[in-house]
């Protein structure tokens, strides 16, 4: 399976509240916690629960950034991703970065391996947009 790359590059199918991940309270438990710990944002564990970005399947997908304003900007472009456009990156797209040594400052030591993998590798947008990129 190829991974499904949100508009601002997150990859969706390896995030723990993607719908088709999300096995339930649990994992939407430590979801919630490791945000607050790894990035200081809060959100419910209603909150904890997303269809993605690039869904358009259902009547009201649930997307977990409600206030996002990367996904309208690229709709209006007709793009896909951050990653095809002209602008890249922009001031719009660079609050989503997620970068490996913030992540660390921010929390202030090593990240155990487990948890990069789970909290900050998915979410590692700049990688992704970059290879989309190079590839184009």
């Amino acid at each position: 399976m190829s991974d499904i790359i949100a508009r601002c590059g997150y990859k969706c199918n390896h995030c723990l509240i993607y719908r088709d991940n999300l096995k339930g309270e649990e994992d939407r438990r430590r979801f919630r916690d490791s945000l607050l710990k790894y990035y200081g944002d809060e959100l419910t564990l209603e909150q904890c629960y997303c269809d993605g970005c690039m869904t358009e399947d259902s009547e009201n997908p649930v997307r977990v950034d409600v206030d996002c304003q990367v996904r309208p900007c690229v709709i209006e472009k007709g793009l896909d991703n951050c990653g095809s456009c002209e602008q890249y990156p922009c001031k719009v797209l660079e609050p989503k970065i997620v970068d490996y040594q913030r992540v660390i400052e921010r929390y202030g030591g090593p990240i155990p391996e487990e948890d990069y993998e789970i909290f900050v590798k998915p979410y590692e947008s700049r990688k992704v947009l970059d290879e989309i990129r190079q590839k184009s």
